[in-house]
């Protein structure tokens, strides 16, 4: 059998009518592995915060959007070249570079998704944080609006209502402590 590098439509294609819709990668991979082919769109799993959540959720994305790996006999080559969604054209890749570049990629996105899925599961929020520590944070409002901070981490005392940012920052020649709402922050640039 040979491996196949296969460009996908990025757009959104519901499965059936009235069904979810679904990335245009995620459904490829959904109908080749219907006719019982291996077939891979490599997902990443990154903690982000939205709108005004004060938390990072997990949110699912493509890790190479409009591409997928899938592994596709002569015999049936027609009939997945038919899918919706997947370019007729599609690029067969080498038993070497496959051995070589496509597994060993494959096997580290699968263990960041073992991991992320680790965090998931144990629900720690600290892990889900969008900054890492000693990032540089540029604060929006409050008292220190305009200056830039220290991440140190995420911490959430029994009377706080939800975690706070816990960052450090230079005053009179001192490192400070202070706590900082998540929604007053964001990455400096």
């Amino acid at each position: 059998m040979t491996w196949y590098l296969g460009i996908t439509t990025t757009r959104h294609i519901a499965p059936e009518p009235g069904a979810e819709k679904e990335r245009g990668e995620f459904a490829v991979e959904r109908q080749l592995r219907a006719l019982g082919l291996e077939a891979i769109a490599p997902r990443k799993i990154e903690f982000k915060r939205q709108g005004k959540k004060r938390h990072a959720e997990p949110i699912t994305s493509p890790y190479l959007p409009g591409y997928i790996f899938a592994e596709i006999p002569a015999a049936v080559f027609t009939k997945a070249i038919q899918c919706r969604g997947l370019s007729a054209t599609l690029m067969a890749v080498s038993a070497q570079e496959v051995r070589r570049h496509v597994l060993p990629f494959l096997s580290k996105v699968q263990q960041e998704n073992a991991e992320a899925q680790r965090i998931i599961d144990s629900r720690d929020r600290a892990a889900m944080c969008q900054f890492e520590a000693g990032q540089a944070l540029e604060v929006l409002a409050g008292p220190f609006a305009d200056r830039v901070v220290k991440f140190t981490g995420m911490v959430q005392a029994a009377h706080d209502m939800h975690p706070m940012i816990e960052a450090q920052m230079e005053i009179l020649g001192g490192l400070t402590r202070m706590k900082i709402d998540p929604l007053d922050v964001r990455a400096a640039s």
